[in-house]
């Protein structure tokens, strides 16, 4: 799963200054020294807050693995798409809702 997708699941776990610096450097893609100067902090001390915010969104994703979850959702999209002539129609009315709530909770278009 790419970092800006973790972040948007699991950033708010992140403390302040960890959020800042890892939009800065990953979103933004400002430089350490940037960050640095940006936060008041030494350019090591940037370096540290991104790289312990990152090591905590994938320690996140392997304890809670909402990325696996998204991927097997995306899946089961795929599959209805391939074979909703042949399902049921109330399956097929069910699972569109089911997606459509995921939709709704990751903040997608629907």
């Amino acid at each position: 799963m790419q970092n800006a997708a973790l972040f948007d699941i699991y950033g708010a776990l992140l403390t302040r200054r960890q959020r800042e610096a890892y939009v800065l450097h990953e979103l933004e893609d400002l430089s350490l020294g940037e960050i640095a100067e940006e936060l008041g902090v030494s350019r090591q001390g940037a370096h540290d807050l991104v790289h312990r915010a990152r090591e905590h969104l994938l320690r996140m994703e392997e304890a809670v693995g909402a990325g696996a979850m998204e991927r097997s959702l995306e899946e089961a999209e795929s599959l209805m798409a391939a074979y909703a002539g042949s399902l049921p129609g109330e399956f097929v009315r069910r699972m569109d809702a089911v997606l459509e709530r995921r939709d709704k909770w990751s903040g997608r278009d629907v």
